[in-house]
């Protein structure tokens, strides 16, 4: 972690931060850490390079690889081992995308601490001054100060629960004071060697910069009724971790109810062209609840380039990596709305030197046309997405289904049945066990390729089973992988703490079998 710490505060005191203001960025040469943050000012620029940094951590270059770990996607004779190590389950602690993770959630984690650190000593500072001092902050200037330190401590809850989830084992109340967490830090020290924590003393650390942060940003947003704005984070963005972790917890009735709120206040979109529309431009104001800002300059993240690749940019054809298998295909209903969005076969897939018509691929990054440097080429960017709505619609119905309470789990998986498939006539399960093998399945269905899926198997204790699984058509994919079938026990069900890491920090002695 000391070279992590290293580039990353070379970077902020250089100024070469791509600071997201959203379509600023700070000017100037390198100045001293001494003089590098003492006005007001210099926090509300040193703010914008979190969105950076915290951005990098839930980008396509952290979310995709995941994905090739889990069902319903087949390797293609073109994929030229791309992401295999995940699809085949064969990674290890020297894994790039491992790596580039740890790599990009302890960079930003670092960048949060500094920031914290030196907006309480120009605080300190402040309160020294004397009323009429003209460099005392006015009291506009400390709410939005204290607004930032809130953000912050949001963001190093996201991001730490972004680790959680990758690297350790699913929380088990019982044996959470034992099992290994991540490594905690929330000081500025390049040298630190810090051990891994316990995984309930992790989720103890996630839980107070969560209530720190929600608080900070009801008190701005809410008593003192400033009005949010998109691509920033708000309340709600707050609520959705609050309702993640409790979920991730085992709070069953508690991530109920937190989750029934925002899928309350959610309408889910049931026509096609619009949610087309929002996967494709990025649609602020529709399922979006949180994403980052993207421009031609910065935050552009490309999702699709494994899925719809055109590589001579003319439309006639795409050349994918990976294609969803015809059991995926099969499990939705011909007149689902994602179904229509999330594959098409309006191109012919192109393999080596053929054309095959016939074939979907998956569309459900098309490339957001207004993140293309050149009107001929997409580019396959978009913004970088974090929480929907439809994801704490399910988790509402899975929470509710935990907590053996059969009319709530029934009550929001009709939510989301109903929105998705135009004229569907929902029965309600007459069982838990039924209810909840139905959400498991619309959660695959739905959350396709948005990096949650080994998460909610190992939350579930399921297998990743690929067994029976058939491709559209063999003769485009490799058997490598193809039926693969790891039990839940599988310890890669955990990514391992990267070989790097261990070579740096000799009291990280444990590593889940790696």
């Amino acid at each position: 972690m000391k070279n992590i710490m290293k580039v990353a505060l070379l970077m902020l005191l250089a100024g070469s931060i791509a600071s997201c203001n959203l379509d600023k960025y700070p000017d100037g040469d390198a100045i001293p850490e001494e003089q590098a943050f003492t006005t007001f000012k210099d926090a509300g620029q040193f703010r914008l390079s979190l969105y950076y940094f915290a951005r990098q951590c839930f980008s396509s270059y952290t979310v995709i690889p995941v994905n090739m770990q889990a069902e319903g996607i087949n390797a293609t004779l073109d994929y030229g081992n791309q992401m295999g190590f995940q699809y085949t389950w064969t990674f290890a602690d020297n894994d790039s995308y491992v790596e580039q993770l740890w790599t990009y959630c302890y960079g930003g984690i670092y960048q949060i601490n500094y920031f914290i650190q030196k907006a309480n000593e120009l605080i300190e500072r402040d309160n020294s001054l004397e009323e009429g001092n003209e460099n005392k902050m006015t009291e506009s200037e400390r709410e939005q100060l204290n607004l930032y330190i809130g953000e912050a401590r949001l963001f190093r809850a996201m991001i730490n629960h972004q680790l959680a989830t990758f690297y350790c084992k699913d929380y088990n109340p019982e044996t959470a004071t034992t099992d290994w967490g991540i490594i905690l830090t929330d000081k500025v020290d390049v040298n630190a060697r810090n051990k891994r924590s316990t995984l309930f003393d992790t989720y103890d650390f996630i839980n107070k910069d969560l209530t720190a942060g929600k608080e900070a940003l009801e008190r701005y947003y809410n008593e003192l009724g400033n009005p949010t704005q998109y691509y920033y984070l708000s309340p709600l963005t707050a609520q959705c971790l609050e309702a993640k972790i409790l979920l991730h917890t085992d709070q069953y009735e508690a991530a109920a109810t937190a989750a029934a709120a925002i899928a309350d206040a959610s309408i889910l979109i049931n026509n096609a062209d619009a949610f087309a529309d929002m996967w494709k431009n990025n649609t602020n104001g529709t399922e979006i609840l949180f994403q980052f800002y993207a421009s031609l300059n910065e935050g552009r993240s490309q999702y699709g380039s494994m899925f719809c690749e055109d590589p001579y940019s003319d439309g006639k054809q795409v050349q994918p990596l990976y294609l969803p298998s015809a059991w995926l295909l099969n499990l939705y209903a011909s007149n689902d709305i994602r179904s229509q969005v999330y594959f098409r076969s309006d191109v012919p897939i192109l393999s080596g030197t053929t054309l095959y018509t016939g074939v979907k691929y998956i569309a459900k990054y098309p490339g957001n046309p207004a993140l293309n440097t050149t009107a001929t080429t997409n580019e396959l960017m978009q913004n970088v997405v974090v929480y929907r709505s439809a994801d704490f619609v399910l988790m509402a119905a899975e929470a509710y289904a935990r907590a053996n309470n059969l009319d709530g789990a029934n009550k929001y998986l009709e939510k989301l049945l109903t929105a998705r498939i135009p004229g569907y006539t929902y029965t309600p399960y007459a069982s838990i066990d039924e209810v909840f093998a139905a959400i498991k399945q619309e959660r695959l269905k739905e959350m396709f390729m948005e990096g949650n899926r080994i998460a909610d198997l190992k939350r579930w204790g399921d297998a990743m089973d690929r067994t029976g699984q058939d491709p559209q058509a063999s003769s485009l994919v490799v058997t490598t992988g193809l039926y693969l079938n790891i039990p839940a026990t599988d310890y890669r069900f955990v990514w391992p703490i990267p070989q790097s890491e261990k070579t740096s920090n000799p009291n990280i002695s444990d590593q889940l079998n790696w």
